[in-house]
């Protein structure tokens, strides 16, 4: 197989020599004459806010063991993107899970103005269980707000016996990766560094749990120095240490190696610091592989499904952005813990016998300091300037009132019963807004929800916009900023290939390796992981079976 440099999006020419060895034995991907049978384990990888183009970024400083090893011996989908705008962890994780969209399975971002109690919902929140192996106030999280059935719940409808299990540092990527059946989801309290449930998945914590957990092992990440892992030379495609674009420890006033733990811990009277160090992903490791003994997955004809986040790197990204060194070291890092973890699926089972799916929820945007230093075009967006002087313009247009109810995810929220009981038609105030807010700079495009109601697209900007609204929970006027525009304080979240071209590899279960170059969606790992399973697709699915992983046609 030739690649062209051109699909390398400009890529130096060590990459390119880098990739055709890599895939140079497949010319497509040509799948086995037999399925084989349903795995006895199905793993979901989840790396937070990983964009593809990592994956090409880090090629000199990675090992054989980890990321290389799922692209030698699985399949590679080159063009895995999300097909919905906007979207943030909590979005991703329940397309993941579903196999739909925003729109059918209704968690539109990590949270959504409520006009009727005129606050903001959290995706996962829910405060009527309680907490299990940590603090009350880190348990109130539920995937009530889940519209649809998740893969595993279609598996654990059809096999009472399979067990499906979900684990995260963040307690929304745990919920949500584990739908609404699942045998248990875990996460992290902060306070005392222990991994925890609640009261919605589990009756009492388990004994194993327990004794993971007073092995005080966050004692010991937390103990440490975090350093460069390697020689200074090996980082060569990160910012400078110490960048503008680096926000840093400030509790330690630091951003530049090497970063003293214990001190962080110390001073912050928590473990919170340890999900911002590559030993978040180490732990988050550590407690699969005690899951996978304790619970024995994958022991009996019953096939099991674990989903396992690792959210470091979305805190990582937080504080020093997706250029940084601190990035690099941690996905150095990673790529050793993938591949203990691969290491010990495959002892433990055989590479047949489990089927392994690596990807993320979501990419993310370069900092605003980093585009401004390379020439790229950029700008800060602040919605609360912009909201301010729409609010002083619909006063001038009308009388003044408060016209704005809320904003939240680059949607704005009107105030229905307001511009009801003055008698105006909600379709002309929304033009208005529109036309105003498509004026102010960064904005690309601002969109009615009336028009999104009553249209149907089938492809481009519109098509995701329209697959990201649900009309009990999306604003009335939807905001699409330009490209390189960076909103403040979020970072994530567009239509733009940063956000929405993500990794997904497949290992395992008895598939050649190869490469997919069809574009494929994140909401098609659902329907796929149902398909080989022979199980229903999941009640919303809007996916589609990767055919190239289950045909024998060449692609």
């Amino acid at each position: 197989m030739q690649w062209k440099a051109s699909e390398l999006y400009g890529m130096s020419l060590t990459l390119v020599l880098f990739v055709t060895l890599l895939m140079a034995p497949v010319r497509g991907y040509t799948a086995p004459d037999k399925v084989p049978a349903s795995p006895r384990l199905v793993v979901r990888i989840v790396v937070e806010q990983m964009r593809y183009e990592m994956l090409l970024r880090y090629q000199d400083v990675l090992g054989e063991d980890g990321f290389k090893r799922l692209a030698d011996e699985g399949v590679v989908c080159r063009n895995a993107r999300l097909d919905y705008a906007n979207g943030g962890r909590s979005a991703g994780f329940a397309t993941l899970t579903t196999g739909t969209h925003p729109s059918l399975h209704g968690i539109i971002s990590d949270r959504w103005f409520n006009r009727l109690t005129a606050s903001h919902i959290p995706a996962t929140n829910n405060t009527q269980y309680q907490g299990m192996g940590g603090r009350s106030s880190k348990a109130h999280h539920a995937p009530h707000n889940l519209m649809t059935s998740t893969t595993g719940d279609e598996l654990k409808l059809i096999s009472e016996q399979s067990r499906i299990y979900s684990l995260a540092l963040h307690p929304v990527s745990a919920v949500l990766g584990a739908g609404k059946l699942s045998d248990g989801a875990f996460w992290m309290d902060d306070k005392t560094g222990n991994w925890m449930s609640n009261s919605f998945y589990l009756d009492s914590l388990p004994h194993w749990v327990s004794d993971f957990n007073d092995k005080d092992l966050e004692d010991i990440y937390m103990n440490r120095t975090w350093d460069k892992l390697l020689p200074d030379s090996s980082y060569t495609v990160g910012t400078i240490d110490d960048s503008d674009a680096e926000e840093g420890f400030l509790l330690i006033y630091q951003k530049q190696f090497p970063y003293d733990l214990r001190s962080l811990r110390l001073k912050s009277h928590s473990y919170k610091y340890l999900k911002y160090t590559p030993f978040g992903n180490t732990y988050t490791k550590d407690f699969a592989l005690a899951l996978i003994a304790s619970e024995k997955l994958g022991m009996d004809e019953h096939t099991d499904l674990l989903n396992i986040s690792f959210s470091a790197s979305s805190y990582v990204n937080e504080l020093f952005g997706p250029r940084s060194m601190e990035m690099e070291d941690l996905y150095i890092r990673l790529d050793r813990q993938i591949a203990h973890l691969l290491d010990f699926l495959d002892n433990r089972f055989g590479k047949d016998q489990v089927l392994v799916v690596l990807t993320s929820e979501r990419g993310t945007a370069d900092s605003y300091e980093f585009r401004k230093k390379k020439g790229l075009s950029t700008q800060k967006f602040n919605p609360d300037h912009g909201l301010a002087l729409l609010q002083s313009y619909l006063n001038l247009v009308y009388e003044p009132a408060e016209w704005i109810s809320g904003y939240s995810n680059k949607q704005i929220y009107l105030n229905h019963g307001l511009i009801d009981r003055k008698g105006y038609d909600i379709d002309r105030f929304q033009e208005k807004v529109a036309r105003f807010m498509v004026k102010k700079s960064g904005v690309a495009y601002a969109v009615k929800s009336t028009t999104i109601q009553n249209s149907s697209y089938s492809g481009g900007m519109m098509m995701k916009i329209q697959n990201s609204y649900h009309p009990a929970r999306s604003g009335d006027v939807f905001l699409v900023l330009e490209p390189g525009v960076i909103e403040i304080p979020e970072r994530s979240g567009s239509i733009y290939s940063y956000d929405t071209h993500i990794p997904m590899m497949w290992w395992g279960n008895g598939f050649p390796a190869g490469v997919i170059h069809q574009g494929v969606n994140l909401r098609d790992v659902a329907p796929t992981i149902s398909y080989l399973l022979d199980l229903p697709y999941p009640e919303a699915s809007f996916g589609s079976p990767i055919i190239p992983l289950i045909e024998k046609d060449e692609q």
